[in-house]
C-alpha cells in the first residue's frame, strides 16, 4: 500500500512546499529533498519522536559530536514517501572505543595501532543517540531487493554532495535477521557487532503486579534492591531546577560516560538542558540532598525509551542504584499508556535479570574504497568484539 506525502497542519502536498528535490543515482524513479526543521510529514510512526521538527531543529543547532540532518524520499510512480535521518561522525578509534572493547589481540596489535591514527569522516544513516530504527520512517515499504538499491544509491547521492567521506554506516535500519539486510549485505555491506537492543513489553498494571510474576528467586532480589535504596529520595526535576543543577548532571554524566566501552557521542550540556524540557528527568539524592545520581526518559508514542543517566559508581554496589533505576523506569512506563520499555543497549545481563529481551539491529559499514573493503572484518575485532553475556529469565 503506498503512502501519500503531506505536510504540517495546512495539509499541502509536497509540490506546493519549498526544498529542491533532486534525482537520487542510478535511480531515477526516486527523489531526494532535504526537510527544513519546521516541515513534518503525516502520518508519520507513532513512535516518532526522533523524526519531529524540534528534535531535529536542536540538533541541527546544537550537534552532540556530529550534525544531523532529514531527508524526505519519494517515489515519483508509486508515491510511497520514506523519511531518513542523515548524520556526520568522524570516527577515531582512540577516542570512541575503549581498550576494553576489542576482542583478544596482543598489546603490540599493528590493527589497532594503525587505526588509532586515523581520524575518518563517515555518514551515517540512522540515528546515533538512540539504539533501534528510529531514525527512519517507512523502510518497512520497500522490499529487500528495493532497499539493497536505494539505500546505497541514497549514500552515493550524499557522498557526492558532500566532501572527506570515507566509509558510509547503515545504523539500526532493518533487524540484523531481515531479509533486507541480508540483501545489503551482497552490496558489499560488513555487518559489525553490536549489543542488542533491550526491550520489555508491559504487561503489568504496576510494580506489585510485576514483582508477584517474577520467579521467586527473582522476587527476592527485587526486594532486597528496594529495600537498599532506603534513604535515598528519588523525585521528578522540572526544566528550572535542571537546569540550575546543569554542573551537577553532566558531571554525573561524565562519570558514567567514561567507563562505556564506545562513546561515539559528544553530549554537551546543552543537550541535558534542552531534555530537561523535552524529556522526564529524575533526580537521585542522598540523605543530605546531594543529587548523586539521575535518570532520563522519553515517552515516544507507544514506547517509553530510556536515555542518558548519570549516578555516583559508590551507590552503584551500596544502594544496588543502578538495578533500582531500572525498576523506576519500569514504574513510571507502567503508570503511562505505553506498551513497551526500550532498555536501550549497554548492561545487557542485568537488564535482562528484570525482564528485558534482546533485539538486534543490524549496522552495516562500507568503505568509499571498493578495494579496502574486503579488509574491514580483519580489522574489526580490534576495535570492538561483542561482549558474551547470559540471557537470564527471571519470570515464573
Amino acid at each position: 500500500m503506498s503512502r501519500q506525502c503531506w505536510y504540517g497542519r495546512d495539509k499541502q502536498p509536497v509540490a506546493h512546499r519549498r526544498g529542491t528535490a533532486i534525482s537520487i543515482d542510478n535511480y531515477s524513479d526516486w527523489q531526494i529533498r532535504r526537510l527544513n526543521t519546521s516541515e513534518h510529514l503525516l502520518p508519520r510512526r507513532p513512535d516518532d519522536w526522533w523524526l519531529q521538527p524540534d528534535t531535529l531543529a536542536f540538533l541541527q543547532r546544537y550537534p552532540q559530536g556530529m550534525t544531523t540532518r532529514a531527508f524526505e524520499l519519494t517515489h515519483a510512480p508509486s508515491g510511497r514517501c520514506l523519511l531518513l535521518t542523515a548524520q556526520d561522525l568522524y570516527f577515531d578509534a582512540a577516542a570512541q572505543f575503549s581498550e576494553t572493547a576489542k576482542g583478544e589481540t596482543s598489546s603490540w596489535d599493528f590493527r589497532r595501532r594503525l587505526l588509532r591514527s586515523l581520524r575518518s569522516k563517515v555518514l551515517v544513516l540512522g540515528q546515533l543517540l538512540i539504539s533501534g530504527d528510529y531514525g527512519q520512517d517507512g523502510l518497512n515499504l520497500l522490499n529487500p531487493k528495493e532497499a539493497a538499491q536505494l539505500l546505497p544509491a541514497v549514500a552515493d547521492t550524499l557522498l557526492r554532495r558532500g566532501r572527506g567521506y570515507r566509509a558510509v554506516l547503515l545504523k539500526d535500519l532493518y533487524s540484523t535477521d531481515s531479509p533486507h539486510t541480508a540483501a545489503l549485505l551482497r552490496k558489499p555491506f560488513t555487518l559489525l557487532p553490536t549489543d542488542p537492543c533491550m526491550l520489555l513489553p508491559l504487561r503489568w498494571p504496576d510494580l506489585e503486579a510485576y514483582a508477584a510474576d517474577l520467579s521467586s528467586k527473582y522476587r527476592v532480589r527485587y526486594r532486597r534492591a528496594r529495600t537498599k535504596l532506603a534513604g535515598i529520595q528519588r523525585r521528578s526535576l522540572p526544566a528550572r531546577e535542571v537546569t540550575e543543577r546543569l554542573d551537577r548532571l553532566y558531571a554525573l554524566y561524565r562519570i558514567t560516560s567514561r567507563g562505556a566501552a564506545v562513546n561515539l557521542t559528544g553530549l554537551t550540556p546543552d543537550y541535558f538542558r534542552w531534555l530537561g524540557r523535552r524529556a522526564r528527568v529524575h533526580g537521585y539524592f542522598d540523605p543530605a540532598g546531594e543529587l548523586i545520581g539521575f535518570t532520563t526518559a522519553l515517552a515516544n508514542g507507544p514506547v517509553y525509551q530510556a536515555h542518558y543517566l548519570g549516578l555516583e559508581e559508590r551507590y552503584k554496589r551500596s544502594h544496588h542504584l543502578y538495578h533500582n533505576m531500572l525498576f523506576d523506569l519500569l514504574g513510571d512506563a507502567l503508570a503511562g499508556d505505553f506498551t513497551t520499555l526500550d532498555y536501550g543497549r549497554t548492561a545487557l545481563e542485568i537488564k535482562s535479570s528484570v525482564g528485558a529481551v534482546p533485539h538486534s539491529y543490524a549496522t552495516l559499514l562500507r568503505l568509499c574504497s571498493p578495494l579496502l573493503n574486503p579488509v574491514v572484518p580483519f580489522f574489526v575485532p580490534a576495535v570492538f568484539t561483542a561482549p558474551q553475556w547470559q540471557q537470564r529469565h527471571p519470570f515464573r
